[in-house]
């Protein structure tokens, strides 16, 4: 199912965030109060060297030239783009659009269970411990086991795990002074980045990750991201609540993943631009590093050519009953050239062995994610090839969704 977008929700609209002043003419309205930590894990990443082609460019380049079959399948094959780019900024705030839309099931599940089981969850969950989220988002579900906790635990410490650091630090100001029994820090970097942090840490934890995140990941690879937690950071009696969500009838799930609103459609499609921008910035990179400055001084710049035009795609899903899951594609919606710029065009033979630039036909499609819908029996499957112990689950009132608790024993 192809989805044509709302122009207006292609827009980039900055994000705006209140400022401290120490100044007698600022009103007390304008301060923020901080009060929580941040904790900046992106560094980890970028120490490769100016010369080198940052990784997550690395992977556009080579998801963009070759072709494969997705998972679990053995055609057609599609280029790609990498998941991550989905959630910049701009991403991060239309998804938590779609959560809103009548369509998404997923999020008004969740909070149902949330809503309804607090008790028991909460009961799950001890003093003086740690609750690590992986993936925050804004905060909106997650709000409501806090609240709890804030109610009827002592010692507890929240983490909130997200890669871009203004809807970190936006989320937390919202929610954190709220909440005098809970402490909050902010860890901004990819989970593989962040969990380094709780290496040490001989506090029990309850690792939670909401959304049906999981649901993004390959079986293969949920699995191995599970063992490294489990075997790295989790000690006996550490719990992991995860949301699985479950297969149902195919129009549900199609419904939930093309909103009449077309704010997914604009989701997936920032997606293009946010690859796009990354293209951009490494090729001036590069070009400043080849010109001089005074001649650098002396160029009128201008607008380079975006490396991908957002207005030549459209947003394209469809939901796969044999291998249970909803993919995600950007369809092409004419004869097209991609061209590499051509302060880039080294680096770019270095990855995939040429630098030729990409025709794209009217009708091609390149892939961007997959949400798998899980069966009644792969919670404990999960548990069982991971280390862990299946402890409890809990199902919304419809029966669309589970939250799942896993303890290692």
């Amino acid at each position: 199912m192809a989805t044509v977008v709302d122009p207006e929700l292609t827009k980039v609209n900055a994000p705006v965030r209140a400022t401290g002043s120490n100044t007698s003419s600022s009103s007390e309205s304008d301060i923020v109060v901080t009060t929580y930590r941040f904790l900046d894990y992106r560094t980890a990443s970028t120490q490769d060297g100016q010369d080198q082609m940052p990784s997550l460019l690395k992977d556009i380049v080579g998801g963009i030239t070759t072709r494969k079959a997705l998972a679990g399948t053995t055609g057609p094959e599609y280029r790609s783009l990498p998941t991550v780019l989905l959630y910049d900024d701009r991403g991060l705030e239309l998804y938590d659009r779609i959560t809103y839309t009548p369509e998404y099931y997923p999020a008004a599940s969740e909070i149902d269970i949330l809503e309804t089981k607090i008790q028991e969850i909460v009961a799950e969950i001890p003093n003086d411990s740690d609750v690590i989220e992986l993936g925050c988002g804004s905060l909106r579900k997650t709000k409501i086991l806090l609240d709890a906790l804030n109610k009827q635990r002592t010692g507890i410490t929240y983490y909130a795990i997200d890669v871009m650091p203004q809807p970190l630090h936006d989320s937390m100001e919202g929610l954190s002074p709220q909440m005098s029994n809970v402490s909050f820090v902010a860890l901004c970097g990819t989970y593989e980045e962040v969990m380094s942090h709780f290496k040490k840490s001989s506090r029990r934890k309850t690792i939670v990750w909401l959304g049906s995140s999981m649901g993004n990941c390959t079986y293969e690879s949920a699995t191995e991201m599970l063992s490294g937690i489990v075997d790295s950071v989790m000690n006996k009696q550490d719990s992991i609540m995860i949301g699985m969500d479950l297969q149902k009838e195919p129009s549900i799930i199609m419904d939930a993943y093309h909103d009449a609103q077309g704010v997914t459609a604009a989701f997936e499609l920032n997606a293009l631009s946010h690859a796009s921008n990354i293209v951009a910035a490494y090729a001036q990179a590069k070009q400043e590093d080849l010109v001089a400055p005074e001649t650098r001084a002396r160029s009128n710049g201008g607008t380079p050519k975006p490396f991908i035009d957002i207005n030549k795609f459209e947003y394209f899903g469809e939901y796969d009953e044999v291998t249970g899951r909803h993919n995600a594609f950007l369809e092409a919606r004419e004869n097209m050239l991609l061209q590499w710029p051509e302060s880039i065009r080294t680096q770019v033979k270095e990855v995939c062995g040429n630098s030729y630039n990409i025709v794209l036909k009217r009708g091609e499609r390149i892939y961007i994610e997959s949400s798998h819908k899980y069966g009644p029996n792969d919670a404990k499957k999960l548990a069982d090839a991971t280390g862990l112990t299946y402890a409890i689950g809990w199902l919304d009132s419809r029966k669309y969704y589970s939250l799942n608790l896993f303890r290692k024993p």
